[in-house]
């Protein structure tokens, strides 16, 4: 092989091998969990990408079973501490999904925000309901959520912040069972990190009154106390400070704190209408796709004109195929690595770039041949 194919056969090499490391980088299949026990007082914090969650189904609305029973009762206290207030994305505090991992709704933080949430943001179907400014950084905050009939309920501290008669979490014919997951949603893209201290689940509507008597108690005594005859279903006391594993004290629906981090629904080519933003952060990821397939396309096209000049769309045709297959299989082993995800849209902005390299490549070759031509032109300028 002459050595002016094999240099640029070459630099196609390095550049397909920068592509692979940098989309599969830091190669890491087995992350670790970040969450740990806070060693002065009950709780847990999560200092990065982690997540706790239900071994198996928390049953919060046994009236879900029952059709002589047409309303829906739910309460959930949490107190928490943020230990932040800015993030990319819409960070889940606690979200309550189905067996096969679909989220039902959930409560996160947006900035200081206190958010609730029902179905996938950025969707049409996306509905949401919260209080402003009272998810400061570093401040401890005792939330209740009540759901009864149609009217959902937000409290903070024992008072009453928001009343929504609109609002609904459940429809009639939905059954939302209690699987749990603390701090991240199902798909572990949406982390949380701050501490949380304590947790408890009711299959009933905490009143007014009920709720402002649990935080007193809550500050009195620093931390949930096992009640009975409200409907308690699961307590979640956090008073462990070791081991793997949560305890429900009401009855033995325990939760689990892995030692590795791990998506619990595992999402393949994500379509772009999906996960479309309008943000920074997301045309950034745009254009570093673009942009790092267009040495690619112009390399390899360099390559292949080299053994064999091809015409330009068959050329194109080939490299958008060599290009698609790399992309491709980049995101097909994104779905095994938990701190990445595997989107469309990345293979679709792979192709462009690679596309404009080789639409680069002709754009060279031909101003080359054109200025070659008026130079060996012999005859005279005038």
């Amino acid at each position: 092989m002459k050595l002016k194919n094999i240099f640029p056969a070459s630099i196609c090499i390095v550049v397909s091998a920068g592509i692979l490391v940098f989309g599969l980088w830091p190669f890491n299949f087995r992350p670790e969990n970040k969450v740990e026990w806070l060693r002065d007082q009950n709780g847990v914090r999560f200092y990065g990408r982690g997540i706790i969650y239900s071994e198996k189904e928390v049953p919060i609305l046994p009236s879900l079973h029952s059709s002589n029973i047409p309303t829906k009762l739910f309460t959930v206290e949490i107190c928490i501490q943020p230990d932040k207030e800015t993030f990319p994305y819409l960070p889940h505090i606690i979200s309550f999904c189905d067996i096969q991992k679909n989220e039902n709704f959930f409560i996160g933080q947006w900035k200081s925000h206190l958010i609730l949430g029902k179905g996938i943001h950025g969707r049409n179907t996306y509905r949401e309901i919260g209080i402003k400014d009272v998810l400061k950084k570093g401040e401890m905050r005792f939330v209740t959520i009540t759901i009864g009939g149609d009217t959902t309920r937000i409290y903070v501290d024992g008072i009453l912040l928001k009343s929504s008669p609109t609002f609904r979490f459940f429809s009639m014919n939905e059954k939302p069972s209690g699987n749990i997951i603390l701090a991240n949603s199902p798909t572990g893209e949406s982390y949380w990190t701050g501490n949380l201290f304590g947790l408890a689940l009711y299959n009933s509507e905490l009143s007014e009154e009920k709720v402002f008597q649990h935080f007193q108690r809550w500050i009195d005594q620093k931390g949930f106390i096992l009640s009975s005859g409200e409907g308690l279903v699961a307590l979640y006391l956090f008073d462990e400070h070791s081991g793997e594993h949560i305890h429900d004290t009401v009855n033995h629906h325990h939760l689990l704190i892995p030692p590795q981090f791990q998506s619990l629904q595992k999402r393949i080519l994500i379509p772009p209408w999906e996960d479309f933003q309008i943000n920074r952060s997301y045309l950034i990821d745009i254009l570093t796709n673009i942009l790092g397939f267009i040495p690619f396309g112009f390399f390899l096209s360099v390559s292949l004109w080299a053994r064999n000049k091809t015409a330009i769309y068959g050329l194109l045709l080939i490299s958008i195929l060599f290009g698609g297959c790399i992309s491709l299989a980049i995101e097909l082993i994104q779905v095994y690595l938990p701190t990445r995800s595997s989107q469309l849209m990345d293979v679709i902005t792979n192709i462009l770039g690679t596309a404009i390299g080789v639409t680069l490549f002709f754009k060279t070759r031909k101003s080359q041949r054109v200025n070659y031509l008026a130079w060996s032109d012999p005859r005279p300028k005038y």
